[in-house]
Formats: structure tokens, C-alpha cells, sequence
């Protein structure tokens, strides 16, 4: 089952990974070329977060998690790292999800601007939350919303925190035509009814919106 690495974090002033000239976009390609040489690599989405402009979101998807660990321990992976930090403005976070219908989250990674929502639960979610979610997911798509592309959710392997509530976290991804997009779709019937399966059991919730660029794996 492939598996998303999400790892989020600040750039340093000056960086433009928009620019091939900029030193930024120079390191990004440096990783992005070793990446896709790596055994389990499936497919790199990166790009700024529209919120917070500075603030860099890089998505690896793996084949299985395994892949990835495998990769953390060999000789390269430090150097490979070292050289990715030296771009950075702060710690990066990472988490790891198997984010399902696998399609749906291709799609979504394609369309123009991509929603990435974080839910928080503090222990572990409410028995069949994923199923209640999927269900909203469906109705979503019978709605045919304009401007909805795909949405998909998982569970994270890791336990995650913000602001005190610890434990384990779903992270939902949504494509959209833009954000406005997203923000209309808030306002219709089908978003309201279906939005207390996702909010189940949940304490603490982020939410921002990326547009992403793609990187072919090789």
C-alpha cells in the first residue's frame, strides 16, 4: 500500500523554488534527482503553503513505509539530508500516512491548489471514523461540487501533537480549482451534513493549501 511522506517546513529568507538560479531550487533538484533513484519512490509533489508563503511542503510517496525506513538507514541518507537542511529556516516535521483511494489522492496532488488537512485526536480515533469519512468522501462525489477534484484520508503512522493534544492524527487531502473553490464548497448542504464525520473525536485540526509542483519518478 503506498505511503505518503509529508514533511513540512520553513524555508530560509531569500529562498525562491521557482527560480532554477536560486539556491533553493538548486538543492531541491539535487534531492529530488537522488530520490528518484531510490528504491520505493513512487512520486515527489512539492510547494508552498498559500497561508505562509515561507513555509515548504514536500510529499514523497513510497511504496510502503518500509521503503522509506530503508532508505533512512543507509550511508546516503545523512549526507542527503545534511545537504536538504542547509535550505531550511527552522526543524522540518514529518509524518507518514497510507492516504486512500490511492487514485483519488493522485488526483487531488494534481489538481491546481491541494488541501492539506491535519485532524488531531489526542488518543486514537473513534472506531469507524475512516468509514464515516469515506462515506462524506462519496457523497462529495455523487454532489459533483464544482471545482471538487478528489479527496482521500489515512491515519498517521506516527503520534502527533499541536498545542498539548498528542496521539495519533488523519491527514485528509483535497483537490481543488482554487481555494475559493474549497471555501464555496463549505457552504453547501452536502459539506455540512457530512462535516461531523470528520470532525468525530477530533480536538485540534490545521488546515492550509498548497499548490503543488510534480516531480516524475524514474
Amino acid at each position: 500500500m503506498p505511503t505518503a511522506e509529508i514533511l513540512t517546513v520553513a524555508l530560509k529568507p531569500g529562498s525562491d523554488i521557482g527560480d532554477p538560479n536560486n539556491e533553493a531550487a538548486q538543492v531541491l533538484k539535487e534531492v529530488t534527482d537522488e530520490l528518484n533513484h531510490t528504491p520505493g519512490v513512487q512520486r515527489i509533489d512539492f510547494g508552498m503553503q498559500v497561508e505562509s508563503p515561507n513555509v515548504f511542503q514536500f510529499i514523497v510517496t513510497w511504496d510502503k513505509i518500509d521503503s522509506h525506513k530503508a532508505f533512512m538507514a543507509t550511508e546516503a541518507y545523512k549526507p542527503f539530508l545534511q545537504r536538504f537542511l542547509t535550505i531550511t529556516g527552522g526543524p522540518p516535521t514529518m509524518i507518514h500516512a497510507d492516504i486512500e483511494p490511492a487514485g483519488e489522492v493522485m488526483k487531488a496532488f494534481n489538481a491546481p491548489v491541494t488541501e492539506f488537512a491535519t485532524f488531531y485526536f489526542g488518543a486514537e480515533p473513534p472506531e469507524g471514523y475512516l468509514a464515516g469519512v469515506h462515506k462524506f468522501r462519496e457523497s462529495a462525489d455523487q454532489a459533483r461540487v464544482d471545482g471538487l477534484h478528489a479527496s482521500a484520508i489515512g491515519l498517521t503512522y506516527e503520534d502527533i501533537e499541536r498545542e498539548g493534544v498528542k496521539g495519533k492524527g488523519a491527514v485528509l487531502v483535497v483537490g481543488y480549482d482554487s481555494v475559493e473553490a474549497h471555501m464555496a464548497f463549505r457552504e453547501l448542504d452536502v459539506f455540512k451534513q457530512g462535516a461531523p464525520a470528520l470532525r468525530a473525536g477530533v480536538q485540534k485540526a490545521e488546515v492550509h493549501h498548497v499548490e503543488l509542483l510534480k516531480v516524475a519518478a524514474t
